[in-house]
């Protein structure tokens, strides 16, 4: 597309939907926090795991309000990423200490050349209060704090943003059956002010519920459901971005190998957007422990 016909384009959605195809979603990027099936399901203390995620996540449609403004936004977001976990015991509970470095690339039919960088470095905890390995029920507490160490902080990199993100977490798992199992996650994200564009964001709140299915113990099927709500934005008292009401699908594959290797495939799909672009996409993962 020429800069001409850009710059047309630009004006024939308008700004607010232009606003809403750049402001892209919280959600999708930071799944990487997130537990995907299974994980409730800790690693004995002394253990540690190195993940590795690939991510392929795109979008056309964007919603602001429930109502769809933009049909082409030809968004494309490829993301990588690198998660060390130390599991160790702290008072009997087991706990690990979590470090998460993501990393983007990303363009959109208003940007062709796009843009590309390492993100925000992430740091975070986890704590089982409850381990019953024999009921197969478990009880979790995590907490991800995000530093906005990124190069590109304040140009636009979805996984570098120019402020602080604190994210809480709290996670129940129980066994349904010989080979089922379920998980239901709540989430609550703090930010402080991006620095760069002066923009504030309301607290994100989401829940989400795992449905495993185990044909084999090495073996995993899952479902997974995800309720995303809030992160309005605002610029000196106005609103620049609505709330979100959105409800995400994922189906999960996950295979253990051996006992320090598994793989994970997944596939993504945004099934309702009340702000901004509706995304889907596929997520790779590769655990290794030592």
């Amino acid at each position: 597309m020429s800069n001409l016909n850009h710059r047309r384009r630009v004006r024939r959605v308008g700004p607010a939907a232009l606003a809403l195809a750049l402001a892209w979603p919280v959600g999708a990027a930071w799944a990487i926090s997130a537990p995907d099936p299974g994980d409730i399901q800790p690693a004995p203390p002394g253990v540690d795991v190195l993940l590795l995620y690939g991510q392929h996540l795109r979008g056309d449609r964007v919603y602001a309000d429930g109502k769809r403004v933009l049909d082409d936004l030809d968004l494309r977001v490829d993301l990588a990423a690198a998660r060390y976990v130390h599991f160790f015991a702290l008072g009997g509970k087991t706990t690990t200490f979590e470090l998460v470095l993501p990393g983007n690339r990303q363009r959109d039919a208003f940007d062709r050349d796009g843009l590309s960088g390492v993100g925000n470095l992430i740091v975070g905890s986890s704590l089982w209060t409850h381990a019953d390995e024999s009921a197969g029920r478990y009880v979790t507490w995590a907490a991800y704090l995000s530093l906005p160490t990124s190069a590109r902080a304040g140009e636009g990199l979805i996984t570098g943003e120019d402020r602080y993100a604190l994210e809480l977490q709290g996670g129940y798992m129980t066994r349904l059956a010989e080979r089922w199992s379920l998980e239901l996650m709540g989430q609550a994200e703090f930010y402080t002010r991006d620095d760069t564009s002066r923009v504030r964001r309301d607290p994100t709140l989401r829940a989400t519920a795992h449905l495993s299915y185990n044909p084999t113990p090495a073996t995993r099927f899952a479902v997974s459901l995800r309720q995303s709500f809030g992160a309005g934005e605002r610029l000196r008292g106005e609103r620049v971005l609505g709330s979100k009401n959105d409800t995400n699908l994922m189906l999960t594959w996950a295979q253990q190998v051996n006992e320090r290797v598994q793989v994970q495939l997944q596939y993504t799909r945004d099934l309702s957007v009340r702000e901004g672009p509706q995304i889907d996409g596929v997520q790779a993962r590769l655990a290794l422990a030592f």
